[in-house]
């Protein structure tokens, strides 16, 4: 068993360039990722020359090439607990930000030109309760009559149709999401920033910035040598998300990284695949301690995500959870090998909302996917570019939002095994009940 990720046997990350040529750019971009990217491309496409991009692991190497590639713009929350938060007027509009996010990822999508999987397959959500279930009818009975066509309740009598498992009572299954194969689409996005002029730098951690004659100097540490540089530009924009370090301490008191873990299966019959998950469709459930899985893109393997520990964990030791999820949903699975097992950090706040904004400090930030960011990220890359650019309206939905901190908390999330006890009886409870 592998504990890299199986996306890297298509698309292992890739260095960018080791060495500046010049210490000075218009505007520095921290975390070659998603967000990153995407907002060099929309700044670029604006006309905004030396963007510089760095990164202290490899294009992509964090969230971005580790997820599972499921695409969908949903919100962690409805439109009444929004407006509780941010008053009714920033409420919609942020929930017309996620709206927006699938429809401007694959807007950013067709600009590509590298192939990434893009297969819109639609997704299935298990209902782990009977309760559960209604709230998903009562979803799509609130939706506009002409978003209701894209998606469909299925009773639990009817599951098979949809997903070969005994698990769920019930699932909705939405027509308008799919899958991409993670890697090799934030590779598309870098190759298309490079071809638009941004420079791209890999080894390269951020260590904070100051100010002087209105500009910014961010000293950065070259990760192999120790050496630091000081980059002098006219803005900087963090987009590290689930990897901001104790060097940013507003943004980390802010954000909660958590480890998610994915294993996969050796390849298996073609006939096989199709009947455990017919038309090779994303998964998810309702459950606090979700499953989240799909086929492989050639459709051969199954590939399994979820919170198999809220401590910190070996690839290893997370694949034996992970593999009794897997066989609680798919007993057949039995004899199945585990060829990866592999963990990545996504990034949460306090009240489940990305947010985009500007720190005490001056600089930017875009953060926090909630469990569900590429083509959000995609999406916030581009509204923190046009925050930068000063486009007129920019200031409205996430951006700008109030972005909560929680006190007492450095950083570290010292309460997540207390956390994940709590989810999980809740999850337990739920099913008691029914």
């Amino acid at each position: 068993m592998k504990t890299t990720p199986f996306w890297w046997e298509e698309a292992e990350p890739a260095h960018g360039e080791r060495q500046f040529n010049t210490n000075t750019c218009s505007i520095l971009i921290v975390g070659a990722g998603y967000s990153g990217l995407s907002a060099a491309i929309t700044l670029a496409e604006a006309g905004v020359k030396d963007v510089f991009v760095i990164d202290s692991q490899r294009i992509g190497e964090g969230a971005s090439s580790r997820n599972g590639g499921q695409i969908g713009n949903g919100a962690k929350f409805s439109l009444a607990e929004a407006t509780r938060r941010f008053g009714a007027k920033r409420a919609a509009e942020i929930l017309e930000d996620y709206d927006r996010s699938m429809d401007f990822m694959l807007e950013r999508a067709s600009t590509l030109k590298d192939p990434f999987d893009l297969n819109m397959c639609g997704s299935v959500a298990g209902a782990h309760s009977r309760k559960d279930l209604e709230g998903l009818v009562a979803y799509r009975n609130g939706l506009p009559a002409e978003k209701q066509k894209r998606v469909e309740i299925i009773p639990k009598t009817d599951m098979h149709r949809v997903l070969k498992t005994d698990i769920y009572r019930g699932a909705m299954v939405s027509h308008h999401t799919g899958s991409i194969h993670p890697a090799k689409y934030v590779r598309a996005l870098a190759n298309r920033a490079r071809e638009l002029g941004v420079r791209i730098f890999t080894g390269y951690r951020y260590q904070g910035v100051s100010t002087n004659a209105g500009r910014y100097h961010a000293l950065v540490e070259d990760v192999t040598s120790r050496n630091t540089i000081t980059i002098s530009s006219d803005k900087v924009l963090i987009g590290a998300n689930g990897y901001v370090g104790p060097e940013i301490p507003w943004l980390r008191k802010r954000t909660i990284p958590i480890q998610s873990y994915m294993i996969a299966t050796e390849q298996l019959p073609l006939e096989q695949m199709e009947e455990l998950i017919p038309g090779n469709r994303v998964v998810g459930d309702t459950k606090h301690i979700l499953y989240y899985f799909r086929r492989s893109p050639d459709g051969t393997r199954i590939l399994f995500g979820g919170r198999a520990k809220f401590r910190t964990s070996t690839a290893e030791e997370s694949a034996v959870g992970l593999r009794d999820f897997m066989l609680h949903t798919f007993p057949s699975l039995e004899r199945a090998k585990i060829t990866h097992s592999w963990f990545g950090n996504v990034c949460f706040a306090y009240d489940f909302c990305s947010h985009v904004g500007r720190m005490p400090d001056g600089t930017y930030y875009t953060s926090c996917c909630n469990g569900g960011g590429i083509s959000m990220m995609t999406y916030l890359g581009h509204r923190s570019a046009e925050m930068l650019l000063g486009v007129p309206g920019h200031d409205r939905g996430v951006v700008n939002s109030h972005f909560p901190r929680l006190y007492f908390y450095n950083g570290h999330p010292w309460f997540l095994p207390m956390v994940g006890t709590y989810y999980r009886f809740l999850d337990r409870v739920a099913r008691w009940r029914d």
